[in-house]
């Protein structure tokens, strides 16, 4: 199996080690579903490097996943880059699936998976804090009932704003000292969970990305906090960001409520110097979602 460069990073002091990959893949509670084949996306395992970070208040670690094209000189400007959440899970999905490209076309972005170095594909206690937004009883959310993960009450959150900032300053310096990278063409990308957090961050430091990806995301955590932020958005620097919101079954037959994907989408819109759009994949269920849109977000970086 491929090897990872540890990079432990507490306070002003850094230690770096190596560690084999033994304990580095997801478990495996059930088969995650395959992408779409029109849309499927790899990456070579062996072409991944992992490096672990120290949470900054002793939390559990974060595993952070990065894929670079591997041959070729960057662009002058240097590489798009993609931050995608639940890194474990979606460096699964690529390093399981073979690259459906047209002949001589390849991936020209950086992918970076932040997931949690744990033997899980997800640690649902931890991206539960890091996901969701501060908010008034975040502590204690209510669930949806109709989504069946999340009956009654929801795990405690509320810690999106302390993971952004460790996002900010401690992951993104990591890989963009040592990729090639396009500061002026950052992605963020998150499914459910991480599709909130990616809305947070749009609403409320919309200047930290350029272009921001939320699939199938949870609206209705902690009885649709969200809604509250897209009726007051931070102002939008110009020249602007553009938002997708991706959905799955979900976006039919609930087109006028005020949490549908649609509703969400158009309030988006109406925010000044903001492109929204929504893409819908017609019959695909929640976890079915996170493969597609995954594979979806990358196909936009195909050449």
């Amino acid at each position: 199996m491929a090897e990872y460069i540890r990079f432990v990073l507490t306070g002003a002091t850094l230690a770096l080690g190596l560690a084999t990959a033994a304990n580095a893949q997801p478990g495996h509670g059930r088969p995650m579903a395959a992408q779409p084949p029109a849309l499927a996306i790899g990456v070579p395992a062996q072409q991944v490097q992992r490096y672990v970070l120290a949470a900054p208040d002793g939390g559990p670690e974060y595993r952070v996943s990065v894929w670079a094209p591997p041959e070729g000189q960057p662009p002058a400007a240097g590489y798009p880059v993609v931050y995608m959440l639940d890194g474990n899970a979606v460096f699964e999905s690529l390093t399981r699936t073979t690259p459906a490209l047209p002949q001589g076309a390849s991936l020209q972005a950086v992918v970076v998976g932040i997931g949690y170095d744990d033997a899980e594909r997800f640690n649902v206690t931890a991206r539960s804090y890091d996901y969701t937004p501060p908010s008034p009883g975040a502590d204690a959310p209510r669930g949806s009932p109709r989504d069946p993960d999340a009956q009654g009450w929801a795990k405690p959150g509320g810690g999106a704003d302390r993971f952004l900032a460790v996002l900010q300053q401690r992951i993104q310096p990591l890989v963009e000292r040592r990729y090639r990278i396009d500061a002026d063409n950052r992605t963020l990308y998150g499914h459910s969970y991480g599709g909130l957090f990616a809305l947070h961050v749009a609403l409320s430091r919309p200047q930290a990305f350029q272009h921001y990806v939320a699939a199938s995301p949870s609206i209705w955590w902690n009885g649709r906090f969200i809604l509250q932020s897209l009726a007051r958005p931070a102002p939008v620097p110009e020249p602007g960001v553009d938002v997708t919101v991706m959905a799955g079954e979900e976006a039919q037959g609930h087109e006028d409520r005020p949490d549908s994907p649609e509703s969400v989408v158009r309030a988006l819109g109406n925010i000044p110097h903001v492109q929204a759009r929504l893409r819908v994949f017609p019959g695909l269920g929640h976890g079915e979602m996170l493969p597609a849109s995954l594979a979806a977000t990358l196909r936009d970086y195909v050449r």
